[in-house]
């Protein structure tokens, strides 16, 4: 006897039951992948202004590393003449020693990068903010520089405004205790330091902060005759 069994098919019920199991498999696919793509996001952001900021405090600490350096350096045989004893002051002499701290968020400073003893115009360097952004003293200029983005100061924009805004740019100064030529008080040398801070954020996403800090030795130690 030859029995035929027909195919039963889905009942509503059953149908909209697996409609609702599709559905909610696919809301919690959806929301692993929109919460995988925004942390992806936040990472790249992330990266961007970690990069940005790394760049820069490269660029600052290795250029603010060469204030003082004088090519026309030099010591009188057979005395201490050149570093400060009696009259002859070795920070007076040498037209590069100075560095400036106007604000905690300006630093200016020269060096001789032609060697030539002399201190020009194109040798006067710094870094200050302005407007969020980061400027870089590289034009030459008549006058000498200060804090202010005139003209004359030669100030270029060194960060990426459209990716970046700086949120604050520090630099802070440090002299060592004195090391003295004798074991009393007199000509001595002193080791300077310049603590720099940058704070950034994304401007693509302000949730996205980032904050370096750099301790830069300054090749050239300050020497004194006191």
């Amino acid at each position: 006897m030859l029995i035929v069994q027909r195919q039963r098919g889905m009942t509503l019920v059953e149908v909209m039951i697996a409609m609702g199991v599709g559905l909610f498999l696919l809301l919690g696919l959806t929301t692993f992948l929109t919460a995988n793509l925004a942390s992806n996001a936040a990472n790249l952001q992330q990266n961007l202004l970690n990069s940005e900021l790394r760049a820069v405090m490269t660029l600052m600490a290795r250029d603010i590393r060469r204030a003082g350096y004088w090519g026309g350096a030099s010591f009188t045989t057979g005395s201490l003449s050149g570093i400060g004893v009696g009259s002859d002051n070795f920070i007076d002499r040498n037209p590069f020693w100075e560095v400036k701290i106007p604000t905690s968020g300006c630093i200016l400073y020269s060096y001789d990068r032609n060697s030539s003893g002399t201190r020009e115009a194109a040798e006067r360097y710094g870094f200050m903010l302005s407007n969020n952004a980061i400027l870089m003293r590289t034009g030459v200029g008549t006058t000498e520089p200060d804090c202010t983005t005139a003209v004359e100061n030669g100030w270029d924009t060194l960060t990426d405004t459209k990716i970046t805004q700086i949120i604050s740019l520090t630099f802070t100064p440090t002299l060592s205790a004195p090391v003295y030529l004798s074991d009393t008080p007199g000509p001595n040398m002193k080791t300077r330091l310049v603590t720099i801070e940058i704070e950034g954020r994304s401007l693509t996403d302000a949730t996205v902060k980032q904050k370096l800090t750099e301790t830069v030795k300054l090749a050239n130690d300050f020497f004194s005759k006191e």
